[in-house]
């Protein structure tokens, strides 16, 4: 008998079952859940290296110009050019960083060091103690949470070590009424030179606003500082970030809890780094 051709004979292979598929679904759904995690925070600690990595740049640009101008801090503002304009900071190192993209008008500004890689993640919304949502204002007065806006301002000078032009011989100014020099910082491993900030203004104050230790928390909760000796470092922010913050009696300002970071070394002479008094007693 011959059998009719084209007909393969013996077991076929049967496909996935409707459960088998569901399992395998549920595994690949489980192991994303799990590394997605984990790769967000590889890119932001990546992020982290590279803010840190401009802040050490800029610090040593910082340093050269300090050098070449008898150990005088650049100015955060300085009057006036030719046509009457104010200049920054940015401006004054960039000989020594040679980035480009020192304001915020030139298209190279989003990809210089003088910006962070964070520089468009808005600020945390404020928590209470236990961690919740909070409904009342933040100690700056509104609940303001900008991105950055300006590339010109993504880091910010203390103005402790240094001054602006507006600042010079003026009796509220404090130690800003002069220019910093290298001879007046009495402990520069301690004192920042440069911190993140997010919106205004083109320097940092130590307390509360979108420029110091409240908003400016891009970086896993906390931040970067660049030091006056020439390294830079990164500390967590305060904790809750608008939190009721101790009265600083010797400025009138705040002390940050929950942060490692002084305001002022002379309530926390404990604290590894601190933006004032100049001096550093």
């Amino acid at each position: 008998m011959v059998r009719p051709t084209g007909i393969r004979h013996g077991k076929t292979s049967a496909g996935f079952t409707l459960i088998e598929l569901l399992v395998v679904i549920a595994i690949i759904a489980i192991l994303a859940a799990i590394l997605f995690p984990v790769f967000a925070q590889a890119r932001e600690a990546a992020r982290k290296i590279t803010c840190l990595s401009n802040m050490k740049q800029l610090d040593l640009g910082w340093l050269m110009y300090v050098q070449d101008y008898d150990e005088t801090n650049p100015m955060t503002a300085q009057c006036c050019t030719a046509a009457g304009n104010q200049t920054y900071w940015l401006e004054n190192i960039d000989p020594y960083v040679k980035s480009g993209g020192n304001n915020s008008n030139d298209l190279r500004a989003k990809t210089s060091i003088y910006v962070c890689p964070n520089y468009l993640v808005a600020a945390p919304y404020p928590t209470d103690e236990a961690g919740n949502p909070a409904t009342n204002i933040d100690n700056t007065g509104n609940l303001n949470l900008p991105v950055g806006r300006w590339p010109l301002t993504s880091y910010a000078p203390n103005f402790s070590v240094t001054t602006a032009w507006w600042a010079l011989g003026q009796g509220w100014a404090g130690e800003g009424a002069t220019v910093g020099t290298l001879a007046s910082i009495g402990k520069p491993a301690q004192q920042i030179m440069l911190a993140e900030n997010h919106d205004c203004c083109v320097e940092t104050w130590g307390g509360g606003g979108d420029n110091n230790w409240t908003e400016s928390r891009r970086h896993s909760k906390g931040m970067n500082y660049s030091l006056m000796d020439g390294h830079a470092k990164y500390f967590p922010g305060p904790t809750p970030q608008y939190g009721t913050a101790e009265a600083n009696p010797f400025e009138g300002g705040f002390e940050a809890r929950g942060t490692p970071v002084a305001t002022d070394i002379r309530v926390r002479p404990q604290a590894p780094i601190f933006f004032f008094p100049r001096a550093g007693q």
